[in-house]
């Protein structure tokens, strides 16, 4: 070839500064000064005689020319982190992002049957849930996402839409009735917003007392805990509390629910089917959720 292709770093470089849009916080992620990312960028422009930013006494912009190359940017080192990935493992590998409580009372329980049916390939689960992947950059495959979002630009397969239903333990009813225990009982509260509890007073009205206690935590797994030891009554999931329900743990104490629009949703991009051992957990993952 006649013309030198830019080096991975450079676009690497130029990628980071187009998300943050900041040569100093794209320093901070690339472990770089500011002044190596903006010399990085600035010899990427020389290498495609293209000025790819306007640069601004308070902002950084894109111009069409850096507009055109991030999605080409992002191609490329997708493409280098797959192979990347690939060539590091020995055998086949799934890498996902999930929401804890999700992980471990729904996925990792069933982990065991994909295993049976698919002992060559590695899993790994990672649960920092807040924070959606850069497929781009991190060596992640997917990420099971709790919410309401929608992902136009991901392959997403929907797993279950949440529906909640008021439980306590059974202690909690002894010697009184379930509409008891409800009006005079302590919530528990699965977000500090207490945002559950506010709907279900809307749609069962009365069904709670003027005066009852809250209980409340910062996540769904510390309220099904709490609750279990009889501290009060959470609105919950039955997918994720089946073991719970089962073994009669938590008992059902109004025949109502509430349908929240959160959904649990496995989201990726497209060219991961490629990768290896991940068209095996998507098709496990499938059959799971039709069963």
């Amino acid at each position: 070839m006649s013309r030198q292709l830019p080096s991975i770093e450079l676009l690497q470089a130029f990628l980071t500064v187009a998300k943050t849009g900041n040569f100093g916080k794209a320093g901070e992620q690339l472990h770089l000064s500011q002044s190596a990312v903006s010399r990085q960028v600035a010899q990427l422009e020389r290498s495609l005689d293209s000025r790819l930013f306007e640069r601004h006494t308070r902002k950084i912009v894109l111009t069409a020319a850096g507009t055109s190359l991030v999605p080409v940017a992002e191609q490329v080192i997708g493409l280098l982190s797959d192979a990347s990935h690939m060539l590091a493992t020995a055998g086949r590998s799934v890498s996902l992002r999930a929401h804890p409580t999700m992980a471990t009372r729904w996925l990792i329980p069933r982990l065991s049957d994909f295993y049976r049916l698919n002992p060559d390939v590695t899993v790994s689960v990672d649960t920092a849930y807040q924070s959606f992947p850069d497929f781009a950059f991190e060596s992640i495959d997917a990420m099971i996402t709790y919410g309401t979002a929608t992902w136009p630009d991901f392959e997403a397969l929907e797993l279950w839409e949440e529906e909640l239903i008021p439980v306590c333990a059974p202690a909690l009813l002894a010697g009184t009735t379930t509409e008891e225990v409800l009006k005079t009982g302590r919530l528990v509260d699965g977000s500090m917003d207490r945002l559950d509890w506010r709907r279900w007073d809307e749609l069962y009205p009365g069904s709670t007392g003027s005066n009852n206690g809250h209980l409340t935590f910062d996540t769904l797994e510390s309220a099904i805990v709490a609750t279990t030891c009889g501290q009060g009554i959470a609105l919950v999931d039955p997918v994720i509390t089946r073991d719970e329900l089962h073994r009669q743990q938590l008992t059902r104490v109004h025949p109502g629910n509430i349908t929240t629009g959160a959904r649990y949703t496995l989201v990726y991009p497209k060219r991961v089917k490629r990768s290896r051992g991940f068209a095996e957990f998507l098709e496990w993952l499938e059959q799971e959720v039709a069963g």
